[in-house]
C-alpha cells in the first residue's frame, strides 16, 4: 500500500515544516512513504527555509522537493506533483493531497488507507479534520446545484429554515466524530485516491486557480462512479487559511477569487447557462439589498459595505487584483 503525499508550499514555510514532521511517525505504519513537495513560486524565503529543513531533518530520502517558476495555483500545484509521480518508474498505488497548514494525527495514513484499499468504488476519501482548538471541522458539504444556489440566494433556508434545509450546503444533522458515510464533496485539505484513478480521470482542473477545484474533482469522480467518502477513523488538525489569510493574498483579490471560482464551479460542472444564471442573480439580490439598505438609513452599516462591495465586483469583469 504505497503512498505519496503531495504537499504544496505557499509562503507558508513553517507550516509545512511542521506538516511533513508529523508525517515522519506515520512512516512505521506505512513503508516507502514519500512526500512530494511543491514550492509553488513563493516569492519569499520559503525556498531556502524548506531546503534548509529538508538537510537538517535528514529528510531528503523521502522527500522531494519540486520548485516552480511561478505560481501555479491549488490545482496546478497539485497537478506538478501528480506529474512528477506518474513519470517515476514505480508510481506509488495511492497519493495524499495535504494541505501545508495541518498536523497529521498518528495512525491516520494507516486507518485511511485500510478503509479505501477495502473499498475499490471510493474515488477519494477525507478523514476527521479538527480544529486549532480540537473541535470538529466541517469537511464535508452538499454540491451547490443550480437549484440549491437560487434557493440560496433568495434567503429562503434562513427564513423558511425547516422547508428548505435541503439547499442549505453545510449537510449538517449528522455526527462527523462517529459517522463514516458517502458525501457530495470534501474539501482539498486531505484527499486519499488511487493513483490510477488519476491516471483514468485526469489531476486537478487547472482552469481554477484557487477555490472550486475540490468540488469539481468530487463531482467528476461521481459522474465517473467513484464515491468520495468520510471517514472519521483517521484525524489531522487544520488550522485553516495558510495560504490564504490577509498577509498572504489581499482581501480584495481573495473576494475575487472566490466568486470566479463560484461560477466557474457552475460553467464546469453545471453549463454555460447555469453560471450566467447564478451570476445574474446575485447582481439583482445584490442591488434589491442595496437600495433597501438605503431606503431604511442604513447606509453606514456593514451590511450595506458589504452589499456594495458585492455589486461592485459582480458588475464588472471578474479580474483578479494583482
Amino acid at each position: 500500500m504505497s503512498l505519496a503525499v503531495i504537499i504544496i508550499n505557499f509562503r507558508t514555510p513553517a507550516y509545512t515544516i511542521d506538516c511533513i514532521a508529523s508525517l515522519a511517525p506515520e512512516r512505521a505504519d506505512v513503508p516507502g512513504l514519500q512526500v512530494v513537495l511543491v514550492e509553488n513560486a513563493s516569492g519569499d524565503d520559503s525556498l531556502p527555509r524548506l531546503q534548509a529543513a529538508i538537510r537538517d531533518h535528514a529528510w531528503s530520502d523521502w522527500v522531494t522537493l519540486l520548485a516552480q517558476e511561478r505560481n501555479l495555483g491549488f490545482a496546478g500545484g497539485n497537478n506538478a506533483g501528480f506529474r512528477y509521480l506518474l513519470d517515476q518508474p514505480n508510481s506509488p498505488d495511492h497519493v495524499l493531497l495535504l494541505n501545508s497548514d495541518t498536523l497529521v494525527h498518528r495512525g491516520c495514513l494507516k486507518a485511511s488507507l485500510a478503509r479505501l484499499i477495502a473499498e475499490p468504488d471510493i474515488g477519494i476519501l477525507s478523514c476527521m479534520l479538527r480544529n486549532r482548538d480540537g473541535s470538529v471541522q466541517n469537511v464535508c458539504r452538499r454540491f451547490p446545484s443550480p437549484l440549491r444556489e437560487t434557493v440560496r440566494a433568495i434567503g429562503l433556508p434562513y427564513v423558511f429554515r425547516g422547508a428548505f434545509e435541503w439547499a442549505e450546503l453545510e449537510d449538517a444533522g449528522w455526527n462527523r466524530e462517529t459517522t463514516s458515510r458517502n458525501v457530495e464533496w470534501v474539501g482539498g485539505a486531505f484527499m486519499l485516491l488511487r493513483t490510477d484513478t488519476v491516471r483514468r480521470l485526469g489531476g486537478m482542473d487547472e482552469s481554477f486557480f484557487f477555490y472550486g477545484e475540490d468540488i469539481e474533482f468530487c463531482f467528476r469522480m461521481w459522474k465517473n462512479n467513484l464515491r468520495v467518502f468520510f471517514d472519521p477513523a483517521g484525524a489531522i488538525t487544520h488550522f485553516g487559511g495558510g495560504s490564504s489569510d490577509a498577509t498572504r493574498l489581499a482581501n480584495r483579490r481573495k473576494e475575487v477569487l472566490i466568486w470566479k471560482a463560484r461560477f466557474h464551479v457552475q460553467r464546469r460542472c453545471y453549463g454555460c447557462l447555469a453560471a450566467a444564471w447564478m451570476r445574474f442573480l446575485y447582481i439583482l439580490v445584490f442591488t434589491a439589498k442595496v437600495l433597501w439598505l438605503l431606503l431604511t438609513g442604513r447606509r453606514g452599516s456593514d451590511r450595506y459595505r458589504g452589499a456594495v462591495s458585492g455589486w461592485t465586483v459582480l458588475t464588472r469583469p471578474l479580474e483578479v487584483p494583482a
